[in-house]
């Protein structure tokens, strides 16, 4: 039944892709962006794309553990912290004719969630929390991204020299003022570029588009189908909580009408492609197909 759902699954986001802004054939680099999110475990004989804030974590975890990497076969995958790890296998490291192969030859899957969760989550985690102020990655975060949409989106006589220089905190408001300046979502950071863009599923045959919100279920499954359980320990995957839904809820349906318009063009192919619905959150249909639009 499980096996049937997702072919059902894959069937329904194909058809779809014509009517999507996905380009009919990528550029260079944005084939190169593709390649260098897919993660290769060659033992296993699997692909995965990664999508911040949507389990990616958990899924870079085991992939350090099952891609045969001495210093994490001994270790508690809980401890693993995958971010900056440099040792993940890409597709980007493969020659074009050994990538089409491996796409060919071995089982491709990515997870995504809902595009009004992520993003809300996005914010809350790069911009909210304030035990992470100081950490390195964070701090640079900050000073990147921060920094930016204070100068831009708050008032010159609102923020203080200190404020503008920590780069932190940033105010919903100020984020979402931020998010509706893009016209193009490929320029966006990647913890709030559409997935749609991140992994290209017009153009890559995932055999699972794992969905955030059934990470428990489809991971479970995953994990038993590719013969990894014996790396991955019971209650690993949890349920997704719906904190951050109602959270997203409460302050998207807020939001002025041509931010809320400009977020579903943003995000129209997730909705698309990918089956999540953004008229509970926004309260604004989906804009019209524009095929002389293409990302």
């Amino acid at each position: 039944l499980h096996n049937t759902c997702i072919v059902q699954k894959k069937k329904q986001k194909l058809s779809k892709c014509g009517r999507s802004d996905q380009p009919h054939f990528l550029s260079p680099s944005q084939k190169s962006e593709l390649y260098n999110r897919l993660f290769v475990d060659h033992r296993h004989k699997f692909v995965y794309c990664s999508v911040p804030k949507a389990a990616c974590t958990e899924w870079k975890q085991i992939i350090l553990k099952t891609s045969g990497i001495s210093q994490y076969e001994d270790k508690d995958i809980h401890s693993i912290f995958p971010h900056y790890d440099h040792q993940f296998r890409r597709l980007s490291d493969l020659s074009s004719t050994n990538a089409l192969r491996v796409l060919d030859d071995y089982y491709t899957f990515t997870f995504v969630r809902d595009p009004m969760v992520r993003i809300v989550s996005a914010w809350r985690d790069k911009f909210q929390y304030h035990a992470r102020e100081n950490r390195s990655d964070y701090v640079n975060f900050h000073h990147k991204y921060g920094r930016q949409i204070i100068r831009r989106f708050r008032g010159e006589d609102q923020y203080t020299p200190d404020q503008l220089e920590r780069g932190f905190p940033v105010s919903f408001t100020e984020f979402i003022a931020y998010l509706t300046s893009f016209s193009n979502p490929e320029e966006m950071n990647e913890h709030w570029v559409p997935a749609s863009v991140l992994c290209r599923p017009c153009h890559i045959e995932y055999n699972l588009l794992g969905h955030f919100e059934e990470q428990k279920r489809e991971g479970e499954y995953l994990i038993d189908y590719l013969k990894i359980k014996d790396f991955v320990p019971r209650g690993f995957f949890r349920e997704a909580s719906t904190t951050s839904r109602d959270e997203a809820l409460r302050l998207l349906k807020v939001l002025p009408l041509d931010q809320r318009v400009i977020l579903a063009q943003l995000y129209r192919d997730d909705a698309l492609l990918l089956g999540y619905d953004l008229r509970q959150f926004l309260n604004v249909s989906l804009p019209p197909w524009n095929p002389r639009r293409r990302y």
